[in-house]
């Protein structure tokens, strides 16, 4: 009830305060100068079709158009890093999907029982406590009893996703989403060293850049078909997939969004780490 009480004198605030109207109208503006751009580079680009309803930004909206574009097969999705806040697939259980949540933390797990109990009760959706690494990933994902073919894979954990990628053989998703660091463009290869006990400090140094992503995963025949607006989230699918649904352009270079917390109201700047001069 007080924790409801505040969340009504915050919407008044932003509601009324002039700065905070006019501070919006400017992101909006923004927001809209860019998709416009997006939409005049090629009229296929994923960016336009973004929205936010459960995600940090635009990713509900991406995923939506992508499955558009492609169709389901499953509906099923696998997500490392969930959260109680927002993800890349409480949209998806809206729409009548089913899935698993993997996360490491057992405060946010338990929360996430609380909030999500109904869901967790019908068997649509199912969390785990489970810290995934490269070494363990497959037998984890093994454990779960998933199509080997599942529509969505979605990883955001701070650090480790390239590594975590490279060794995935249990499941191959036809559409993956992956958090990349944008601090470097392309054709920069960046990436933390693999540590299975890394811990981000809401810094900049943590994941890869999108061009060793890239690089990566065209190994395992999937191609970038685009970037989130804020610059936090990449979009993979498989090749034969791809069709002339998507921009023929696929580079990270073409893709590439820098990273715009002023878009999203974020406190953390993330901060430079000397780390990155020793890698």
């Amino acid at each position: 009830m007080i924790k409801n009480f505040f969340n009504r004198i915050l919407q008044f605030y932003y509601s009324t305060n002039k700065k905070e109207v006019l501070l919006q109208s400017k992101l909006r503006q923004e927001l809209d100068s860019i998709k416009k751009r997006e939409f005049k580079k090629d009229n296929k680009n994923l960016i336009p079709f973004g929205f936010k309803v459960f995600s940090q930004t635009d990713e509900d909206g991406i995923i939506n158009e992508i499955f558009n574009r492609i169709g389901t097969t499953n509906k099923q999705f696998l997500e490392f890093g969930a959260n109680t806040r927002f993800n890349n697939t409480t949209y998806l259980l809206m729409k009548g999907w089913d899935g698993v949540w993997l996360e490491s933390s057992e405060k946010k797990v338990n929360n996430i029982k609380k909030k999500y109990s109904l869901l967790i009760k019908n068997g649509k959706l199912k969390i785990y406590k489970k810290t995934i690494t490269a070494s363990n990933v497959n037998k984890e994902i093994k454990s779960l009893n998933l199509n080997k073919f599942i529509d969505l894979l979605s990883l955001d954990i701070d650090g480790n996703e390239l590594y975590v990628l490279n060794k995935l053989k249990t499941i191959s998703p036809r559409v993956i989403v992956v958090e990349y660091n944008a601090k470097f463009p392309p054709p920069i290869r960046k990436s933390i060293k693999y540590d299975p006990k890394f811990i981000w400090k809401y810094d900049d140094y943590f994941g890869t850049s999108l061009q060793l992503l890239e690089d990566n995963l065209k190994n395992f025949g999937y191609v970038l078909v685009g970037c989130n607006i804020l610059g936090v989230n990449a979009f993979f699918i498989k090749k034969k997939l791809v069709q002339n649904k998507f921009p023929k352009n696929t580079t990270a270079k073409f893709h590439y969004q820098k990273f715009r917390s002023g878009l999203n109201n974020i406190r953390s700047s993330h901060l430079s780490n000397d780390k990155w001069l020793n890698d």
